[in-house]
């Protein structure tokens, strides 16, 4: 089964979430407003596992709270992702024509329209975020502090720069390291420990669930490198390179083990399944 079909309840509250966010903006009688909506509705609807949002409603069902509470959280991070794939997948970038058997963004909108659709996304997730958490200011500033920080220069965005940009010699292990804490680890993270915060998690629950983030997202790109790993044509970013396939399976298990452990005083059923999951699929 997929995460999707194990969490259909969870999976099924997001993409309604993300879908009427969207929808429900005023309509405004110009083609380039209309276009703009319309791709930015069809990157988020090209599917996808919505795993870091379903992170953040799993994290509210460990705190026993309700999913409603998480959810801004769970449509923020979601939103920023998907404008990374749209940016990701421009000609400037990886140029990639499909993603998930699909037509790219700018291969139906065109590059200017997939640009400012992924502008958009990520704009969106602050205002949401405002608007949802602004009878409670401080848990607001903290949740943006936190998915800023994640999205922006010490996080998504400089994981992606050092990507793109390998130094002479290819990447040392320390800087493999920085590559996947930022670019895929960071917003992993704040989507538990952003949604912890929403849901006045206790400092010793926060901690905790900030753990277990952090080590799946190691986790999630340890599992990555296996899948992807190819000895013929190797990633100059993947763990592989340093301490071969047998080796990176076996610290996957460990560092599994050590997240499915970091949440063992929480009601966290489905953040181990999640865990697990991203350990069995490989």
């Amino acid at each position: 089964m997929s995460l999707n079909e194990v969490f259909n309840v969870e999976v099924n509250l997001i993409e309604q979430a993300i879908f009427t966010h969207f929808e429900e903006k005023a309509s405004l009688a110009h083609p380039g407003y209309e276009k703009l909506k319309d791709s930015v509705l069809y990157s988020l609807k090209t599917g996808g596992k919505r795993f870091r949002p379903l992170l953040s409603l799993l994290t509210a069902k460990a705190l026993g709270k309700p999913l409603e509470q998480a959810l801004p959280v769970a449509k923020a991070v979601e939103f920023i992702h998907t404008y990374s794939l749209i940016h990701d997948d421009l000609p400037c970038m990886d140029d990639d024509d499909e993603r998930r058997g699909q037509p790219t963004n700018h291969k139906v909108y065109g590059e200017a329209m997939a640009l400012l659709a992924g502008d958009a996304l990520l704009t969106e997730s602050f205002f949401l975020l405002a608007e949802a958490y602004r009878q409670t200011p401080a848990i607001a500033t903290e949740v943006i502090w936190l998915i800023s920080e994640a999205a922006g220069t010490v996080g998504m965005v400089g994981g992606q720069a050092m990507d793109i940009e390998v130094p002479e010699g290819g990447h040392s292990e320390e800087q493999i390291r920085w590559v996947h804490e930022m670019k895929t680890g960071a917003l992993i993270r704040t989507s538990v420990e952003a949604a912890a915060v929403a849901c006045q998690a206790s400092p010793h629950e926060r901690e905790s669930l900030r753990k277990y983030a952090d080590l799946l997202g190691f986790a999630f790109q340890l599992a990555d490198d296996i899948d992807d790993f190819d000895p013929n044509s190797p990633e100059s970013t993947s763990i592989i390179n340093n301490q071969g396939v047998d080796a990176t399976r076996a610290q996957l298990l460990e560092v599994t083990e050590k997240c499915i452990y970091a949440v063992e005083g929480l009601n966290a059923k489905g953040l181990k399944t999640v865990a697990e999951f991203n350990l069995n699929r490989v």
